[in-house]
This record gives structure tokens, C-alpha cells and sequence, in this order.
């Protein structure tokens, strides 16, 4: 019986053949759409291959699908630590301990970040390629069945584990903001909400201060698309005009997104119901481009979201670049932007775009 796609791209993947696994396999991202291992190993086969990108995009719609997995956290933390982001590294490698405590990949790389994941070091890594060591090395396809039964009867050693690395690391990496200067006082509390006007949102003091409360909260999970959105309700609501200004002044605080760090992606049809509510979020939409003009320094272009399978149009979005990208209007593509509005129409500041794999049908 003839092999299929995936299965030789399987076995090209053993023979670390990596380049032969994403010839083989970018061309049927639609066919395999929902499937979680044709995106865990084209993800790491552009890992291996050096596509930070295309790891970055493959590993994202992988956990889509399947957001447990230990493989698919090990990979992804492995990214951030290239990048010199042990923070973030170090949060995948422990999720991916709580689901297979017995995971040696995770453990040895968490105990290289505790001893000497100095930026020089791990610098010296990527430039002489031994930071595939941190790689997962994929022997066979996983399932649920066998995460499970490694996961239930260890569950208490994953969480003594977690609880242990977390109290003697040595580096606990970056630490976000000390927002006590923006805790509510007894003035805040006394006088929050505005006797007078009109506001998209009429919120109660306890719905008020819950809304604050979360978005402080978010913020410290490095939840900053979720954050933002507590502080749009705010700044909607009738809260009184000193909550929004210390709202605003968190506002402040919020990151810039990337395709791998880029949490709580609200989809089309969400932010165009009610645009107010997720201005300033990151969001990243498939699509296909067109009307694309270029200019010296600028680019801008016509999204049409959700047509990346020439089947279902969900709406037009223009998407206006500060640089000039590589386009292909043939070929569908994610847009990594910052949700805007203009004449009360929804736009995207953009900031990264991924586009491959074979043109839409």
C-alpha cells in the first residue's frame, strides 16, 4: 500500500532529512489542516533547518490542535532559548514537566538555563549549531493514551519538581513591572464610577474593579492581548476618569507581540463585532493579500481574511507595513499586526507576515 505524504515525511524526518520533510510536506498544509502531527514535525523540521519563522507558525497551529503536549512545549521553549528568552523557556519547560514529569530533555535544559544560559553562551550555541541539542529528538508519533499514563501516576512528582526548580533557580529571568504605584487606593474606590454620560459599557463597582483586577493580572502572565482588553472596557466604560487614567498608564506597560509569543489571538469575526474592545490587541489572520502597493519605506495591502483556502471569505482588511515586505499574492499568508480603527473600519498595523507553502486553490 502506497505511503502517504505524512509517512514519508516521517521517515525522511528520521533520516534528518529535514528539507525533504518540508518539500514534502508545506505543499498540503490545507489537506492536513487539523492535523497535530503533520504540524509538530514540519515544525521541527524547520527548526532543525534553521526557518525560525516557519517553526515559529507550524508550532503555534500545533498546540491550536493539541495544547498538551510535551514534544510540541519542549520545541517551542527550545525557540525562546534560542533567542535568549530563558524566562519564557524555562515557563514551556516546566508546563511540559507537569504533563510528562519524566521528560529528560526539559529537565537538562532547565539545568543548563539554572547553571550557564548567559547570552554569550547560549550566542555560541546558535552560531555553531549545538543548540539542536536542546532540540526534541522525535522517535515516534505520541498520543494521548501514552501521555496520560505517564502524566496520571506522577502527577504529584511533576508538581514537587515544579515547585522545587522554581525555588532554587538562580535566575528567575526578566521580571515585569512593579505595578504598585497603580493599585487602587480608598479614593479610587470611593469615587470610580461617573455619575454622567454615554459608554458602550454601564459596569457595577465590583464588575469595575474585577475588570482592573484582571487586567493587572494579565499583565503579570505576560497575557498582554488579554490585558488590553480589560483596559478597553475600562477606558468604554463609565469608570471615573482617574481608574482610566491609571488604566492608560498600564496600557503603557503592554508589549510588542511576535508570531512566538503572542498569546489570546482573537479571531476576525470577534474583533469586528465589537472593534472598541480589542484596539491595540496583536492578532494574527490567515489570508490572501492583494492590491498590494510598495514604496520606498512603506507597504500596504488588502487582507482578505480567511480566504487562505479560496473558500470562505470572513471580510477585507486593510494592512499598512512601515517596511517593505516580500509578498506573493498567489500564496496564502498569516499577518502578524496590531489591531487599529479608521472611519469606523478595522485595520492592522502590521508587523511581521509569514507566507508558504503552495498557492491557494
Amino acid at each position: 500500500m502506497p505511503l502517504t505524504v505524512l509517512e514519508r515525511a516521517k521517515r525522511a524526518f528520521y533520516r534528518k532529512k529535514y528539507n525533504d520533510v518540508i518539500t514534502l510536506l508545506e505543499p498540503n498544509t490545507i489537506q492536513y489542516r487539523d492535523s497535530f502531527t503533520f504540524y509538530l514535525y514540519l515544525g521541527m523540521a524547520c527548526l532543525h533547518t534553521g526557518d525560525i519563522g516557519g517553526a515559529t507558525t507550524y508550532f503555534q497551529r500545533a498546540r491550536q490542535i493539541k495544547m498538551r503536549d510535551p514534544e510540541l512545549l519542549v520545541a517551542q521553549a527550545a525557540l525562546h532559548l534560542r533567542r535568549g528568552d530563558t524566562h519564557q523557556a524555562v515557563e514551556y519547560y516546566l508546563e511540559a514537566l507537569e504533563y510528562a514529569p519524566s521528560h529528560r530533555l526539559a529537565r537538562k535544559s532547565l539545568d543548563f538555563i539554572r547553571k550557564g544560559s548567559d547570552p554569550e553562551n547560549i550566542s555560541a550555541l546558535v552560531e555553531t549549531g549545538k543548540i539542536a541539542r536542546f532540540y526534541p529528538r522525535i522517535k515516534r508519533p505520541l498520543t494521548a493514551g501514552r501521555i496520560a499514563a505517564k502524566a496520571v501516576p506522577l502527577a504529584l512528582v511533576a508538581l514537587a519538581a515544579v515547585l522545587l526548580y522554581r525555588g532554587i533557580t538562580a535566575d528567575p529571568g526578566p521580571v515585569r513591572a512593579d505595578l504598585s504605584a497603580l493599585e487602587l487606593d480608598s479614593a479610587d474606590r470611593e469615587d470610580a464610577i461617573a455619575m454622567s454620560g454615554s459608554y458602550r459599557y454601564v459596569l457595577t463597582e465590583k464588575e469595575l474593579f474585577a475588570s482592573y483586577e484582571k487586567a493587572q493580572k494579565f499583565f503579570q502572565s505576560y497575557r498582554d492581548n488579554a490585558a488590553q482588553v480589560e483596559i478597553n472596557r475600562i477606558l468604554n466604560s463609565n469608570a471615573s476618569v482617574a481608574i482610566k487614567r491609571k488604566s492608560r498608564e498600564l496600557m503603557g506597560y503592554l508589549s510588542r507581540q511576535g508570531f512566538d509569543t503572542i498569546q489570546d489571538v482573537y479571531t476576525y469575526a470577534e474583533v469586528s463585532k465589537e472593534p472598541w474592545l480589542y484596539l491595540d490587541c496583536w492578532v494574527v489572520w490567515k489570508g490572501m493579500a492583494t492590491n498590494v502597493v510598495s514604496g520606498e519605506n512603506a507597504m500596504v495591502f488588502d487582507l482578505l481574511v480567511g480566504y487562505d483556502t479560496r473558500d470562505v471569505l470572513e471580510g477585507i482588511v486593510p494592512v499598512r507595513f512601515g517596511k517593505v515586505l516580500s509578498v506573493d499574492p498567489e500564496k496564502p499568508l498569516e499577518v502578524l499586526g496590531q489591531v487599529g480603527l479608521e472611519g469606523g473600519k478595522v485595520i492592522l498595523t502590521g508587523s511581521a507576515i509569514h507566507q508558504s507553502g503552495r498557492p491557494g486553490k
